[in-house]
């Protein structure tokens, strides 16, 4: 029945469609139809199965729950962890950057559902972490990144990489210990070609100093921002993308992906409007091919971590895995004309901005000839003026605004910190778009900042 239902209809081809639709603008030119986004790639009025660009499809078995936490109290965060393992979370990982009592942390916790993001690297302490989870929980760390986001090595370059290539001989083959901390140049401003040429090219660094076989121990930590179906379409291209690299260094490697949602976007006033744009945010992480998805609550720009926002947070995730069956879901762009579409031009514009780095001397290079900062701050700064101008909406901040609304527990500081103390290069700092007019919100208000 339904197959002689269609056979009634005749094949209409992208020209025909295109002519079409010119008749239909009567005189307008049909160029007004096509929009440019930030990444300089155009959106066209409609895609066709003409001009279709198939992709790989490489999406993970299914996607994990994850939620942070930065240690403070070893006893509350092991109470805290325990609590979410217990209420739907899979995963729970630890940020730190001083050492602890593994010991009392790991009290009653299963260690194979734990993730520990080091900010610190002392390669005593972690390997006697490493002993303490007996190897079942994954320890993280980024030098690189940490360069990248304050603008000194730990230490120095050279002893930086001597002390990670110790990790390296100790580790197991194949245990994945580095991440690349791709959310920090997102959350500076960074585009989303840029986010993952920059993600490449800071992997790349990682297999020049400590030889090939480190890409097989190497994942990615991304934050997914509000241009839905671009965000899908990064992650699909950096599953596309980091094999390929890989290859060119003889080596089989999967892509790992951790998720979270972007900074850049979220407010502190009407702040449960964030609530919308972190589940939007989740959905495309998971959609995009994320093994770990780990929310952001909604109050955490100017609030201390707390349990109704951790909840709200993990529940939006929950309801996605189990109740909207997002894992029985993750190849469901597979065909979609424009997601392909868009993650084959993600793709090959990061591919050329990769390679111009490298010819350049690699991401290190450029990163103490400012030229990384210099290219996220002029991005930055052209999504800074579309938020000024009203072209970019935030719900609640510069659009349908409640002049009425109080904001009376800022817990924690809600704005870029200004640095002091010398550093090699320009810091890759977070910056979100909300922040002047807020400000000048909040000094109206009453509040000292």
């Amino acid at each position: 029945m339904s197959k002689q239902l269609f056979q009634e209809f005749n094949k209409v081809s992208s020209k025909e469609w295109k002519q079409k639709i010119q008749a239909d603008l009567k005189g307008l030119d049909y160029q007004s139809l096509i929009t440019k986004t930030l990444e300089n790639i155009d959106i066209k009025p409609f895609y066709h199965y003409d001009d279709y660009k198939a992709m790989l499809q490489l999406a993970p078995k299914k996607f994990q729950i994850g939620q942070n936490l930065k240690i403070i109290d070893a006893d509350v965060a092991r109470k805290i962890a325990a609590k979410a393992l217990k209420n739907g979370a899979d995963i729970f990982i630890f940020h730190f950057d001083q050492p602890f009592d593994p010991k009392t942390l790991l009290r009653g916790l299963d260690p194979s559902k734990l993730i520990f993001k080091a900010d610190i690297l002392e390669v005593t302490f972690l390997k006697e972490l490493f002993e303490s989870t007996k190897g079942q929980s994954q320890i993280l760390i980024d030098p690189i990144g940490h360069f990248a986001r304050y603008g000194n090595w730990f230490f120095n370059e050279t002893s930086d990489f001597e002390q990670l290539k110790k990790l390296q001989n100790y580790f197991p083959e194949n245990y994945r210990f580095i991440e690349i901390s791709s959310y920090n140049y997102k959350n500076a401003g960074a585009n989303i070609t840029q986010e993952l040429a920059y993600s490449l090219n800071h992997a790349v660094e990682y297999i020049e100093k400590l030889g090939e076989t480190i890409s097989t121990q190497i994942q990615f930590g991304m934050a997914n921002g509000s241009n839905y179906f671009f965000e899908i379409a990064k992650l699909k291209a950096l599953r596309y993308l980091w094999p390929i690299i890989g290859q060119s260094y003889h080596q089989n490697v999967q892509t790992y992906i951790y998720a979270e949602p972007s900074l850049r976007d979220k407010t502190i006033f009407d702040p449960y409007v964030n609530l919308l744009r972190t589940g939007i945010e989740m959905m495309s992480a998971i959609l995009g091919g994320s093994d770990i998805a780990a929310n952001m609550p909604f109050d955490n720009v100017y609030k201390k971590t707390n349990a109704f926002s951790e909840r709200l947070a993990r529940n939006q995730l929950i309801i996605l895995q189990k109740e909207a069956g997002f894992n029985q879901a993750l190849e469901s762009t597979k065909g979609d004309y424009f997601l392909e579409e868009m993650t084959y031009k993600l793709a090959e514009k990061a591919l050329d901005i990769f390679k111009q780095i490298e010819k350049s001397g690699g991401f290190l290079a450029q990163l103490y000839k400012g030229k990384i900062q210099q290219k996220i701050a002029e991005t930055a700064q052209k999504e800074q003026s579309d938020f000024d101008e009203g072209k970019i909406v935030l719900v609640g901040t510069n659009k349908y605004i409640n002049k009425n609304e109080e904001v009376k527990d800022i817990e924690i500081y809600p704005f870029l910190k200004k640095r002091s103390g010398q550093t090699l290069i320009r810091p890759i700092i977070p910056k979100r778009l909300a922040e002047k007019l807020e400000s000048q919100r909040l000094m109206q208000l009453g509040h000292k900042l």
